[in-house]
């Protein structure tokens, strides 16, 4: 088989998007099953670098690269306090 793209490996691929997207709620219980997934994943960081990328648009909804929206957040804060 053929790799096209780093995307073909990734654990979450054929999963229900309800898993990485789970309906708002205060719980962090509603990101177990994608944190679960994620961490086996063996391209995390190729996920996690590009969601990153789209700093003004990707920090309402989802996991990506085993982060939830908030954890993105702070990361970025992290990265510009450090750029200071």
């Amino acid at each position: 088989m053929t790799r096209e793209h780093w995307t073909d490996d990734a654990k979450c691929k054929g999963k229900p998007s309800s898993v990485f997207f789970p309906p708002f709620s205060h719980s962090e219980n509603r990101w177990l099953l994608a944190r679960e997934i994620c961490a086996t994943c063996e391209v995390q960081e190729q996920c996690l670098a590009l969601v990153m990328r789209f700093e003004y648009t990707d920090d309402k909804w989802g996991m990506f690269g085993g982060l939830t929206p908030e954890q993105r957040r702070d990361k970025r804060k992290e990265k510009q306090k450090a750029e200071k």
